[in-house]
């Protein structure tokens, strides 16, 4: 069996349509993210409903659901929560949010060949707002693994993870590490990614051969920034929105 890992599509069809296309697959995992930033999200919801995905919440999908705080970087937040509300919440439709509301923030499966895996958007001790960067320290990602945020044994010593796999998304950053037999995946970013490639960003388990691959595909970009430049979005958020789809990087925004 071969299992599709996907996440933080953020409303572009046409990254995720690309890798749709061109990657063979039995059963799809989505770390959650459906909307923001990308000018078609109900086209993405639509997507995952016809694929018939297994799904966990991102706090963009949290965010428009309960109309709360997304809770993101302040480098994007500004332009996350002007996007959500005059964008996003006009192009979905109810049914498109009810979909969303069938989203948990973990889910528990077993992955042949690979054990028990848990799944969640950011970290499993803060479920949609965590950030597990492939840059902290072991020590550091172990306290954020626990469904916890704390150390499991009054020695102040870390146990063993109770997982064997942690799939997570919402950093943007496409990684795989191994800590105490424990394996972390990231598959990136597959809408919008933020480590400087553009490239759609995913991964794939094949539970015959026992691999996990980190994948990247090019999509056409031109045709997201004409949606985008379609939605008539003023200034200066069209501008980050497009650097941000065509470097895979955040332009920090100039302080007032």
């Amino acid at each position: 069996m071969k299992i599709l890992l996907i996440s933080d599509i953020h409303g572009n069809i046409e990254s995720f349509n690309e890798i749709i296309k061109n990657e063979n697959f039995d059963e799809v995992l989505f770390l959650g993210d459906t909307v923001d930033y990308g000018p078609n999200p109900a086209e993405v919801i639509d997507k995952l409903k016809e694929v018939g995905v297994k799904s966990v919440l991102g706090n963009h999908d949290n965010a428009l659901i309960y109309n709360v705080d997304c809770m993101c970087g302040e480098d994007t937040h500004w332009i996350s929560v002007y996007f959500r509300e005059n964008y996003t919440k006009k192009l979905v439709k109810k049914s498109h949010i009810d979909y969303l509301k069938n989203f948990k923030t973990n889910l528990d499966i077993n992955i042949e060949g690979f054990g028990n895996a848990l799944l969640t958007h950011g970290s499993p001790s803060n479920p949609l707002y965590g950030y597990l960067y492939p840059w902290l320290s072991d020590d550091n990602m172990i306290k954020m693994l626990h469904r916890e945020l704390r150390l499991k044994s009054s020695e102040n010593k870390v146990q063993k993870l109770a997982y064997d796999m942690y799939i997570i998304g919402h950093t943007h950053y496409q990684f795989m590490k191994k800590i105490n037999n424990s394996i972390i995946i990231n598959p990136g970013s597959a809408g919008e990614p933020r480590d400087n490639d553009y490239r759609a960003a995913y991964a794939i388990i094949d539970t015959e051969t026992k691999n996990i691959i980190l994948k990247r595909i090019k999509y056409n970009v031109n045709k997201v920034i004409k949606n985008l430049e379609d939605l008539k979005i003023p200034e200066p958020y069209l501008s980050h929105l497009k650097y941000m789809f065509i470097n895979g990087s955040v332009l920090k925004k100039e302080k007032s």
